[in-house]
């Protein structure tokens, strides 16, 4: 078995060619634990037709991943599965359309889909949206919104969003019986009225250096909340920037990264 590592913004993940014989939670368990390779999560790349198969490093399966898919993308320009620089990706969000701009540097822009602020799509049992509503997280007042954007995303802003990363709170609001099928979370801070940096405690990762869909779901929020003036965002991560655009359809922008790729005897 052949397995590839890519990053995008530090958000990193071992891809490989799909095969059904493959138990694709069980590997990912195994291949992506602090023991082995240490990622964020997997990726089965599926041809004919092409599909991006997603799974967290605890196994589950997400319906899409925003670093993920440009690193997906760099794997089929790397593979020569395509060659037209412009193609669509099926995932459990729906086709996702891809245009690489650049190989080397490998740079691409993907068309993520539109927000959706609809309670049953973010899995909670109310009538009405999450928007400013407020949770008692540890006798600290948390106003969150909550939207799908690819997957379900929740947003929390606050004066610092790296000195979240010492706190709880991200791991509790995840895990809150609010939400059936928990939630990442994003913490974003305004910088100006074109730029947010985010930080994001993943649901079946934990805290990742980078969260392709919840700098999405940060734009989205923080364009409707009125902290950006224009219909862009540049989104700093930890190890890079995103650039997030769009009205009611959101476009991401973004490099990923080949590290390494290896021969591997696995029982999947």
């Amino acid at each position: 078995m052949q397995i590839y590592k890519y990053n995008g913004c530090g958000n990193d993940f071992i891809l490989l060619d799909y095969d059904e014989t493959i138990d694709y939670s069980h590997l990912a368990q195994s291949l992506c634990a602090p023991t082995a390779y240490d990622t964020d999560g997997l990726i089965a790349v599926k041809t004919e037709p092409l599909e991006m198969i997603y799974y967290n490093k605890d196994g589950s399966r997400a319906p899409m991943c925003g670093n993920g898919i440009r690193c997906f993308a760099n794997y089929v320009s790397d593979q020569q599965l395509l060659e037209a620089p412009q193609f669509a990706v099926k995932t459990l969000a729906g086709m996702i359309h891809v245009t690489i701009h650049s190989r080397k540097p490998f740079y691409c822009t993907v068309d993520m889909g539109s927000p959706d602020y609809r309670p049953e799509k973010v899995g909670v049992a109310q009538s009405t949206p999450i928007i400013k509503q407020t949770l008692t997280i540890d006798e600290r007042k948390v106003e969150l919104t909550s939207l799908f954007m690819g997957t379900i995303h929740t947003v929390v802003f606050v004066e610092d969003a790296l000195a979240e990363l010492t706190k709880e709170t991200g791991e509790k609001l995840c895990h809150h019986p609010l939400f059936k099928e928990k939630t990442n979370v994003n913490f974003v801070q305004s910088v100006n009225e074109e730029e947010l940096i985010v930080r994001t405690y993943e649901r079946g990762v934990g805290w990742t250096l980078a969260c392709g869909t919840g700098c999405c779901a940060a734009y989205v929020v923080a364009r409707d909340q009125g902290y950006l003036s224009g219909l862009q965002a540049t989104i700093h991560l930890e190890q890079g920037d995103l650039l997030i655009s769009g009205d009611k359809t959101i476009t991401m922008a973004g490099p990923a990264t080949y590290e390494w790729h290896k021969n591997l005897e696995v029982e999947a």
